[in-house]
């Protein structure tokens, strides 16, 4: 996802997921979404089709909250804050096989997500050093979209596995968490610097670039890249989260768990 992409959807659907109480009005939906240039009428059209798809639901007159479905997503999202904790030491050998029956995109969008890339027509694989065991893993992909029918398992390849590694390019991967955190740090400094509302678009834009980038991170072992830097990249982003959300919040009553940023809903929705 680009830091430059802001619709008005993104704009709806972050706010609500980074409010408190997990609901927000109407009128601060519009009045957010004033700040990034989108006028009152377009707002409120937005809120109506979110409705129509399913992803917002009105407990009330002008009170607007996230579905399940949407918080479904909000989960997988939130996990790039456990860090190293998602990933567990590999043996070099085993793998996570997924096999897909066919080629639905939210299917591929899911696995994808989950750091799994196409070894061949119908399946796909990774390293299986994730600290989630099988079923688990099976929930939390068929939560963010994978059908029931794709078959999830752990196993040993015949043959080798070397040539699969640069299906994920680690060593790109590794570059992009150096120049990530270099970028990160120099926005939190510059930060204090800001007018208010320049330093609120700066945190929603870098900030959701850095946590789509870490939320889908494929988490490779250390026998394929130095995992260092991301654990930096992380660390850091932990801080500029908390620093975003006093910027959000500051001199308002309804305040944020944490500042918003663009969605991560698969990109074919």
């Amino acid at each position: 996802m680009s830091a430059e992409r802001n619709r008005p959807s993104d704009v709806v659907l972050d706010m609500l997921r980074s409010a408190r109480s997990r609901q927000r009005t109407a009128r601060s939906l519009v009045s957010a979404g004033e700040l990034f240039g989108y006028t009152g009428n377009t707002m409120r059209v937005t809120l109506s089709r979110l409705m129509a798809r399913g992803l917002l639901e009105s407990p009330e007159r002008g009170l607007y909250r996230l579905t399940r479905q949407t918080d479904a997503l909000n989960h997988f999202v939130e996990r790039w804050r456990e860090g190293e904790a998602r990933v567990s030491a590999w043996n070099g050998d085993t793998w996570l096989f997924a096999h897909l029956q066919g080629e639905a995109a939210k299917n591929i969008w899911a696995l994808d997500a989950l750091g799994f890339r196409p070894l061949r027509a119908t399946l796909f694989g990774r390293p299986a050093n994730l600290s989630l065991r099988p079923a688990a893993l099976r929930t939390l992909a068929q939560s963010i979209g994978l059908d029931a029918d794709v078959l999830l398992l752990e196993g040993t390849p015949e043959g080798p596995t070397d040539p699969w590694r640069q299906l994920w390019q680690p060593e790109e991967m590794e570059a992009t968490y150096r120049d990530s955190l270099a970028r990160l740090q120099a926005s939190a400094a510059a930060l204090p610097r800001m007018p208010l509302d320049e330093a609120k678009l700066e945190c929603f834009r870098l900030g959701g670039e850095m946590i789509h980038l870490l939320a889908k991170d494929p988490l490779l072992p250390n026998a394929w890249l130095n995992a260092e830097p991301r654990r930096q990249l992380w660390q850091a982003m932990l801080a500029y989260d908390a620093q975003g959300k006093d910027i959000w919040a500051a001199g308002k009553a309804d305040a944020l768990n944490h500042m918003p940023r663009p969605q991560l809903l698969q990109e074919t929705a």
